[in-house]
């Protein structure tokens, strides 16, 4: 069976090429971007399911560690970003950094299907600021992990 074909879209279809969280001063929230993570969007075949599938953060430069502000280390080494999949029953926020990890699927834990047409994963996602954060422009990478077969 093909491999997953994962595609980010936001609520009205439209693809995601970066998102923007805007100005998040020390010690608040920004606003919540939704993104649905599809599998198989728009495909005419079955392709296999994404298993084990899950979210988390990175520096822009790939990284857990040893990057600067700006690449958003503290994004990640604070799990500042939170995530909420609701397509898997999530009711609360979970913050994701870097091993940091939370599972994201479409109707079971971890599971996104691939069937005709494609099935998402429906996640909430907000940028939670400690209060020591450093003021400052910073740039971080949402990475998805799934296994097939």
């Amino acid at each position: 069976m093909p491999a997953p074909l994962i595609t980010l879209t936001d609520a009205s279809s439209g693809t995601i090429v970066s998102l923007s969280y805007n100005n998040v001063d020390a010690g608040s929230n920004s606003g919540i971007q939704t993104i649905l993570v599809w599998n198989n969007f728009g495909g005419s075949q079955v392709v296999s399911d994404a298993v084990q599938a899950s979210i988390t953060s990175k520096t822009f430069n790939g990284l857990d560690t040893g990057d600067t502000v700006t690449n958003g280390q503290e994004i990640v080494t604070y799990t500042m970003l939170n995530v909420q999949c609701t397509s898997q029953g999530d009711s609360g926020f979970t913050a994701v950094g870097g091993p940091t990890t939370a599972p994201i699927g479409n109707s079971t834990v971890g599971t996104i299907q691939g069937s005709v047409g494609g099935t998402a994963a429906v996640l909430n996602t907000k940028i939670v600021a400690v209060t020591n954060v450093t003021a400052g422009p910073a740039q971080f990478l949402l990475r998805f992990n799934y296994l097939y077969s």
